[in-house]
């Protein structure tokens, strides 16, 4: 019971899952409320990854490190460098709001240089490939330069030859930090 409280109190979404998983399990024969119980929590799993959002990543002072921007720890900003990342897998479910997402860091203030951390996308389907080539070509209409740093998952790198991403963003522009990348292309 503490834990159905801790999870209440916690996370009311997935507090949400439990008693509707309980009360299909009760009213259902016992199969079809467990199905419908793992359905939801899919969906839900689903809904989450439609709402992932880009992230700026500052650098943490005195330091290579970059990480997400955050209100109440101050990181260090490069002058006409932007740093952004999806912590999530790159799908259709949420590639229009990635691209939505870049192009309003585009239009804020036109960086000379886009590095896309990319630790979080472990995924990269059919229409996110071909929003980053949308992303890509833009980028270089502006004139701003493209890196990619920390592509760690062996799925999405495969996604980026088996989509051919890497005739839009040269193979020269791909690293394995974002300090790395900054101090080789910001100018």
């Amino acid at each position: 019971m503490k834990q159905i409280v801790t999870i209440y109190r916690q996370s009311p979404s997935e507090f949400l899952l439990i008693l509707a998983t309980a009360a299909l399990i009760i009213v259902l024969p016992i199969q079809q409320g467990a199905f419908l119980g793992i359905t939801l929590s899919l969906l839900h799993g689903i809904w989450s990854t439609t709402r992932a959002r880009l992230v700026e990543f500052e650098r943490v002072p005195g330091t290579t490190i970059w990480w997400p921007a955050h209100p109440h720890i101050s990181g260090e900003r490069v002058d006409g460098v932007a740093v952004i990342g999806l912590q999530a897998p790159l799908s259709f479910l949420n590639a229009p709001g990635f691209r939505n997402d870049v192009a309003n860091v585009l239009g804020t203030a036109t960086p000379r240089l886009l590095v896309l951390e990319a630790s979080g996308m472990v995924e990269i389907d059919f229409t996110a490939a071909q929003i980053l080539l949308d992303v890509f070509k833009a980028c270089d209409e502006q004139g701003v330069t493209v890196a990619l740093a920390r592509l760690e998952s062996v799925r999405a790198q495969a996604a980026f030859e088996r989509f051919r991403l890497y005739d839009t963003l040269p193979r020269e522009n791909v690293f394995h930090s974002v300090d790395e990348a900054v101090r080789k292309l910001a100018k």
